[in-house]
């Protein structure tokens, strides 16, 4: 009985010849009945030499830049005072002592984003003072009279650059915060609200 090595789903085996089929010692042939396995076979032995032509190595370098973080701080808040009920109009200007002020501060010369949310009215309980809000900054120095007033103290504002008070990479920028309130009959008390100020790169 003889036995030789065949292919089938690309594993190598081993087959018994049946004594029927031999050839005779003359002339000797061997009949493949899977061409498939053959197929395999080939393919198999030339994928060494085409991964070894075709690898190679590569080397890139990856960097970022960190930003000095950034720091929101509110300075005081805007205080209209004391007001006397139904005298109307009552307003604090962006230079005056009683206004806002926040302080930015962040990467020298970097562009920073500033979101205005100003309430709509002031709130005692159910009752209400309306506001008329205003709102500018300087980005050089904390200086309110030489600010940039913003037309549309609400919303997400242009870029501004922090180059106020440079100490090494650190500066910053100054936002203030102003407007008025138009005091109606209302019960007296104390009658606050949230202006709220979002920064970021």
């Amino acid at each position: 009985m003889k036995f030789v090595n065949h292919i089938v789903n690309g594993h190598v085996g081993c087959r018994q010849i049946p004594p029927y089929k031999r050839r005779s010692a003359g002339r000797r042939r061997v009949r493949v009945n899977n061409p498939i396995a053959i197929g395999i076979l080939i393919a198999f032995s030339f994928v060494p030499d085409i991964m070894a032509q075709s690898s190679s190595t590569q080397t890139k370098s990856v960097s970022i830049g960190v930003a000095v973080g950034l720091s929101v701080y509110a300075d005081k808040g805007l205080n209209f005072g004391n007001a006397v009920a139904g005298t109307g109009i009552d307003s604090v200007a962006i230079a005056d002592a009683a206004a806002g002020k926040v302080t930015i501060s962040g990467q020298f010369n970097k562009t920073v984003y500033v979101t205005l949310t100003p309430p709509v009215s002031l709130i005692n309980g159910s009752n209400s003072i309306p506001y008329t809000p205003g709102a500018g900054y300087n980005n050089t120095a904390d200086a309110p009279a030489s600010a940039t007033i913003w037309t549309t103290p609400s919303g997400t504002q242009a870029g501004i650059r922090l180059r106020a008070n440079r100490s090494g990479q650190t500066a910053g920028a100054f936002v203030y915060i102003f407007g008025a309130v138009n005091v109606g009959t209302v019960p007296p008390g104390l009658y606050t609200g949230t202006y709220l100020v979002s920064v970021s790169y």
